[in-house]
């Protein structure tokens, strides 16, 4: 059983608003957002049945419902750029703005992940600056790829700089892949292809050596790092048999990935999680729901597993469920 030794424990309770969750893989979907991304030939998101339903009232009465107290907000996939650069920045600008409004209306109940316009890097180079210095957004959400350039692309390089100056918070969400990725599985991306995204996402962030030169970006991976504890140690083992220029050596890529924070949205207990837990210590796991593409009944049902779950003991939950979020952004301690 993992514990959480030699820290304070903060024991979760139900008893109020400033002891429930925080929940830092949250989307909010407005509706101008919907609107632009079916007009643009998004009737049915990454193969999904369709958009669903959000406003910000029913975001509050839900979480009141699952006893979570903050949600940091983010557009999950497929973002806010559909081929169309000027589209992009004016969607991005909206979103950013709009979720930031919700943060500033309720600002216990709610932080904010801000979109890029990526892959255009000089328009995300703005926008950044405005959602950290002029919205005061609590970080950024980055897709796993975009037009099938991964995270660690060379093309990204001036986007991370930036963000490592800043000593940035950045979720990274999966989203489709790219052409040459795609099966012809008939099954929606968020099944399979997600896990295996946010793999080949952390993957290059590894061998490409955007970790190592950004040491001060702070990573958030989701789905309990899906396959990467899985495989870490097959991507690790692999490296002195691949001869790429500049890799890191096999001991180095568990350095790194100790480095990253991880949710825990989706179906994380009782599988995922122990893998999880063999790379990284509980300190660097947060709680995600995924609501609203993960429906209520189910969020319910998830996060029941993991409050009665024995692979980690009280201390270990109260960490995952709110204290790690509160050391990672610090704006929520505050709250």
């Amino acid at each position: 059983m993992a514990t959480a030794a030699g820290l304070a424990a903060t024991p979760y309770s139900r008893g109020g608003p400033s002891q429930g969750r925080i929940d830092v893989h949250a989307h909010f979907v407005p509706e101008f957002y919907r609107q632009a991304a079916v007009a643009a030939g998004q009737l049915k998101p990454d193969g999904m049945p369709a958009w669903p339903a959000w406003d910000l009232g029913a975001a509050l009465a839900v979480m009141d419902r699952l006893e979570i107290a903050t949600a940091v907000l983010s557009i999950s996939s497929p973002g806010v750029h559909f081929g169309d650069d000027p589209a992009a920045r004016a969607l991005a600008r909206a979103v950013n703005e709009a979720g930031a409004h919700a943060v500033a209306t309720h600002p216990a109940r709610f932080g904010l992940f801000a979109s890029l316009p990526l892959p255009d890097v000089d328009a995300s180079l703005r926008e950044l600056e405005f959602a950290l210095d002029t919205l005061h957004a609590d970080g950024i959400v980055l897709l796993t790829n975009y037009r099938g350039a991964h995270l660690g692309d060379a093309r990204f390089e001036p986007v991370f700089a930036e963000l490592d100056r800043r000593a940035a918070v950045v979720f990274i969400h999966p989203t489709a892949p790219c052409a040459a990725c795609v099966s012809d599985l008939p099954y929606p991306a968020p099944m399979i292809e997600f896990m295996f995204e946010t793999t080949r996402a952390v993957t290059h962030l590894i061998f490409s050596g955007t970790l190592a030169r950004h040491p001060n970006v702070r990573f958030i991976v989701p789905h309990a790092g899906a396959a990467v504890p899985t495989l870490s140690d097959r991507i690790a083992g692999l490296i002195p048999a691949l001869g790429i220029a500049n890799a890191p050596a096999p001991e180095e890529v568990f350095a790194l990935l100790r480095r990253l924070h991880f949710d825990l949205a989706g179906y994380a207990v009782p599988k995922m999680l122990p893998s999880l837990l063999a790379i990284v210590p509980v300190q660097q796991i947060l709680y995600g729901s995924d609501w609203p593409y993960t429906p209520e009944g189910v969020v319910r049902r998830l996060a029941a597993q993991i409050d009665a779950t024995a692979l980690i003991d009280a201390d270990a939950k109260a960490l995952i469920l709110r204290t790690n979020a509160t050391r990672l952004i610090a704006r929520l301690s505050r709250t």
